[in-house]
């Protein structure tokens, strides 16, 4: 399926289905005269908690392999012609990732190419040096 703004809260669930729980509780308690959580909403309160958490805990081959597909979803946003879906990766993925060095290090391992581009404009955007040092370190290795 095509990644569109108003469809990637649902494709991350189906991609991510473990997030599937928290994202029904979050809409019962939050978002349910909407009908539905924001993208930029869930992403941040959903996706970005329990990505980090992955990246801190995530030590085994599965584990691994499941924060690979993650990111080459993420990947997927960075790349679609959606400016707003590739909003999403920067402003809110991105952003939050490298609030924390050790974390973006990380992620840095799985990112690819256009994850990496976005995340290198964001934090020129937050001027982080250190972050934008190592991110520009790490472009070659998508």
């Amino acid at each position: 399926m095509k990644l569109h703004y108003e469809n990637i809260v649902q494709e991350m669930l189906k991609v991510i289905p473990q997030l599937q729980q928290t994202y029904s509780n979050e809409l019962d308690e939050l978002w349910k005269e909407e009908g539905e959580i924001p993208p930029h909403v869930a992403f941040g309160n959903i996706l970005n908690p329990f990505l980090i958490n992955l990246l801190v805990d995530g030590k085994s081959e599965k584990d691994t392999q499941f924060i690979l597909n993650v990111f080459g979803f993420i990947e997927e946003m960075a790349s679609c012609d959606d400016i707003e879906v590739r909003n999403v990766v920067s402003t809110t993925i991105m952003a939050r990732i490298g609030d924390d060095f050790t974390i973006l290090k990380q992620a840095l391992k799985y990112m690819g190419k256009e994850t990496k581009r976005l995340a290198l404009e964001i934090e020129r955007f937050y001027g982080r040096k250190d972050n934008v040092e190592l991110i520009k370190q790490n472009m070659d290795s998508a």
